[in-house]
């Protein structure tokens, strides 16, 4: 395998070396067939430059100009990146190859749409390197489909998006507007798409009929374009995995089925990605276990699960279902670790001291049998010594308790190094049958939670150091420090709320803001400090370069523990699995390196993706639920100041909403940005960030995602 990637592998690079070669030679953009001619490439053999040049267009090493011809970026003076279109038709290109975004205004879009690869040109440098630019080419389209509500105007139809980051109604064929009705939900593909003078034209593909509750989640699913059903090969080759462990396989594994190992995870979980299990040495030191679902076993590379697998590139979660990135027969049946069943594991044994160093560890493919399935809630009654609880699974007590001490112990050490703990604890929202939302809690956030983090992260850091020193490719998670610009921004704030701030000098460590963190620990403005720091932050991502987790406050950190729901896990087992018996060859080094650059950035983009597809589920739900409750009065936090007025969050439910100047009543309120506050011209009454307030509320309107509130009273 490793000398068929190496060839390919050459080949793609003499081929990107060519393309190079040629635009250099004749130093202006050229068509396809020109750089074909100057390699010697004939008309038959040509495919492969084609894919190869569509593929350095998409990275941003090449630009695709009209009339189909490709040039060098640099020589256009243009940056290459991904259009990030927010609601108020402005957006922002992130270029490929690093550096600052290039603001783009809604009269310059030129037909792009949001997450478009566009190649963007620089009109405008202000202070501070900020850019403002005009597209002038988009080279690969990110919408193919879009979800919306039928319109019917004069005899013709249109589709309004419910994603508001797209900022055209799409056009209807006449065909196509005969078998829609006013107001129907459709899915439409994209046929033609925007220029300056004219909207997008798309066909519909689904009618979802009228809107609903249940109808609500499907659009969202629709929306994101999430993969919901298996392709038939990718069932048929699940459908041939057993659904035992045969004593085959356990051969050369290392076998702890005899142990004392259990799972923890949350009451509606199905997909057991890990098990743990624990021993306290003579010499005072703990020896932990933590057991992975060995999914490399069973998904092999290149197969129909493996491609699948890679294209959802992680599971994502709902309310009321989860879209799995493996196939039930796998995610809840024998990759799951189920208790009272044999299963294969990827295990990684840590000795681990009094002061939470790991001072030894293995990694290793073992089998092991559950003994327990323990939700958190019994886990933590456990701890607390509910009688009951205790009695249902008396024989992880002891394990339990140990387990509480070694989480302690790695707390306090992370802690110590500076890893920052933001306390925002997720909503959790209640549906009944029919999708309607009846209930919003925040999820407690208990030491039996705690436990399953800290043995998680040491995990992780475990496998993360040991592929580091091996020197061999791998996958890591890794974060970057904040932006010095958003970072100054919100320490002013936090000046301004009275809390110290020392000065920052050079580069930004994660113990000054965990320093903050104390200091608000407690207090009203805690949640919105935590919520503001938390925005400051660059995005975790997947790369094959360790730069560290500034999160964390880890030198290495990865994803090792959750393969069954992150393609990045199941990709980093079989990397590891190399590394131990020796597969890597030092020619075909370079070849993974490039294979993982594009893997790392699909993963980041998937996972990305499943996030922003779950908060946008959970936003809609909360105002749902708000929307059976107007007229009702909430106790809510200040998250936010305008000349227009204030952004509140209540309490309990988390929802948030918009309070107009002029539901401020009996006074003139001035906007003082520095101060981030409203003050009142009269009775000099202050509203700032982190005031708690009584607000009523007046209206919901679902489809822009909005809640209008009024203040009834402020609270000391």
């Amino acid at each position: 395998m490793d000398a068929n990637i190496e060839k390919e592998f050459e080949r793609e690079k003499a081929l990107e070396e060519g393309i190079f070669k040629a635009l250099h030679h004749f130093n202006k953009p050229l068509k396809a067939r020109e750089i074909a001619k100057f390699l010697g490439i004939p008309p038959e053999e040509r495919e492969g430059l084609r894919a190869k040049l569509k593929e350095l267009a998409r990275s941003g090493k090449l630009v695709k100009l009209r009339g189909g011809k490709f040039a060098l970026p640099e020589k256009m003076g243009l940056v290459v990146g991904k259009l990030c279109v927010y609601r108020e038709g402005f957006g922002f290109v992130d270029p490929i190859d690093g550096g600052k975004g290039v603001f783009v205004p809604g009269r310059s879009m030129a037909g792009a749409m949001n997450g478009d690869i566009v190649a963007v040109e620089i009109v405008k440098e202000g202070r501070e390197g900020r850019r403002e630019g005009k597209i002038v080419s988009v080279i690969e389209r990110a919408v193919k489909k879009v979800v919306g509500r039928v319109e019917k105007h004069k005899g013709q139809c249109f589709v309004v998006p419910e994603d508001k980051r797209i900022r055209y109604d799409v056009i209807l064929t006449h065909g196509d507007c005969k078998n829609v009705e006013n107001g129907d939900y459709v899915v439409v593909e994209i046929v033609s798409y925007p220029s300056e003078t004219r909207g997008p034209v798309g066909k519909v593909v689904e009618n979802l009929g009228k809107t609903g509750p249940k109808l609500d989640i499907e659009l969202i699913i629709r929306k994101y374009d999430l993969p919901t059903e298996f392709p038939p090969e990718v069932l048929e080759e699940a459908e041939q995995i057993p659904l035992e462990v045969s004593e085959e396989e356990v051969k050369g594994r290392v076998d702890l089925r005899q142990q004392l190992c259990f799972t923890i995870d949350g009451e509606n979980a199905r997909d057991f990605d890990d098990a743990v299990a624990i021993e306290k040495l003579p010499n005072g030191n703990y020896r932990l276990f933590v057991h992975i679902a060995d999914v490399s076993h069973y998904v092999k590379p290149g197969s129909a699960l493996d491609r699948e697998a890679y294209r959802r590139g992680t599971s994502v979660y709902f309310p009321d279902r989860c879209i799995p990135m493996l196939p039930e027969r796998l995610s809840n049946g024998i990759c799951s670790l189920n208790p009272n069943v044999d299963r294969l594991t990827f295990t990684c044994e840590m000795e681990i001291n009094k002061k939470g160093m790991v001072v030894d560890y293995k990694i290793y493919e073992s089998v092991i049998h559950s003994k327990a399935r323990l939700t958190y809630t019994i886990a933590q009654r456990i701890l607390d010594g509910d009688r009951e609880a205790i009695e249902q699974f008396p024989h992880v007590v002891e394990s339990l308790k140990t387990m509480l001490e070694l989480a302690k112990i790695l707390n306090k050490k992370r802690y110590k190094r500076g890893s920052l703990d933001f306390d925002l604890p997720e909503p959790v929202v209640v549906l009944n049958a029919e999708g309607e939302p009846v209930d919003i809690y925040k999820a407690e956030r208990l030491w039996s939670h705690r436990i399953i983090e800290e043995f998680m992260i040491a995990a992780n850091e475990t496998v993360a150091e040991y592929m580091f020193w091996t020197d061999y490719p791998s996958i890591y998670r890794v974060h970057e420090s904040p932006d010095r610009e958003k970072l100054q921004e919100f320490l002013n704030f936090v000046r301004s709320l009275g809390i110290r701030v020392p000065a920052v000098k050079n580069d930004i460590q994660p113990k000054l803001l965990q320093k903050i963190l104390e200091q608000v620990e407690g207090k009203p403005e805690e949640k919105l400090v935590n919520y503001l720091m938390l925005r400051t932050m660059a995005r975790a991502k997947y790369s094959p370069d360790n730069i560290g987790h500034f999160g964390l406050a880890s030198t290495y950190y990865t994803h090792f523990t959750s393969p069954i729901r992150r393609y990045a896990d199941l990709q980093l087992h079989r990397l590891v699995k190399m590394a131990l018996k020796g597969m890597f060859k030092p020619e075909s080094i370079p070849a993974w390196e490039e294979k993982l650059e594009v893997i790392c950035k699909h993963v980041t983009e998937r996972s990305i993706l499943a996030d922003e597809a779950e908060r946008d589920v959970v936003e809609l739900k909360k105002l749902q639920f708000a929307a059976n409750h107007i007229g009702e009065v909430f106790e809510a936090i200040v998250t936010g100041v305008t000349e227009q007025g204030l952004f509140v969050e209540t309490i309990e439910q988390v929802i948030p909403g918009f309070v107009h100047v002029t539901n401020l009543k009996n006074d003139y309120y001035i906007c003082v940005p520095k101060q981030y506050c409203l003050v009142g011209e009269k009775s000099g009454t202050v509203f700032r960030i982190g005031d708690r307030v009584l607000v009523k509320l007046l209206a919901v309107d679902i489809e822009n995602r909005k809640a209008e509130f009024e203040v009834v009273k402020k609270l000391k």
